[in-house]
């Protein structure tokens, strides 16, 4: 009997094939991105662990882990550590699961650390099987204004072609050939993998004027 997961991962591929030869056409994907004055003096932030949506199993500390990671390669934070003895974080995503985020333990947490923001994540949907996908919501929190300054919301599912588009032409262009045999459809088998292509694809959302 043939594996529902092959016959899935094949047609991840026949969409791949469609996509052979044609224009890349980058995934639509809900952004906001306050005014350059906001953005200015958010420089030194923190990214709390992601939380994660009622019914959804993901592995948050490796979603955060690849978000802390593409964050570092932008070059335009200092990304301050966690301390493992941290409380606050805990009082936020609950604060936030609940539509209003707490200024309270905002504040605190920004001023122990001197920070400038926090950077919250929640994972909205995961599978890490193939076809695999991933969906979040992301924002960054401006202690200075109280506000979020950059929000991003999206669902990268590999059963959709625009989604299959942008993940081969992020290996084309921001991965080296390793000379494995799975060529970029290893991005499609390694949750790891894919889970950094859908960091990158929301810390790319960050342009400034």
């Amino acid at each position: 009997m043939r594996s529902p997961h092959l016959a899935a991962f094949a047609a991840v591929l026949a969409f791949a094939g469609c996509t052979w030869g044609q224009p890349h056409e980058p995934k639509p994907i809900n952004c906001f991105l306050a005014e350059q004055a906001d953005l200015e003096n958010v420089r030194r932030i923190m990214v709390l662990p992601f939380a994660q949506e009622s019914g959804v199993q993901a592995d948050c500390v490796k979603v955060r882990d690849a978000f802390v990671a593409e964050l570092q390669k932008l070059r335009r934070f200092e990304v301050v550590p966690l301390p493992a003895d941290a409380s606050e974080d805990d009082e936020l995503n609950r604060s936030l699961a609940r539509g209003r985020l707490s200024t309270e333990a905002m504040v605190r947490l920004c001023n122990r650390y001197a920070l400038d923001g926090l950077f919250l994540g929640s994972v909205t949907a995961w599978r890490p099987y193939t076809p695999p996908h991933l969906g979040m919501r992301t924002q960054l929190v401006s202690v200075h204004s109280g506000a979020a300054v950059w929000a991003v919301d999206a669902i990268y599912d590999s059963n959709d072609r625009t989604t299959i588009g942008d993940l081969r032409h992020y290996v084309e262009h921001n991965q080296q050939d390793d000379g494995n045999l799975h060529g970029w459809q290893m991005n499609l088998l390694s949750p790891q993998k894919f889970t950094s292509f859908v960091a990158h694809r929301f810390v790319g959302t960050w342009i400034e004027d």
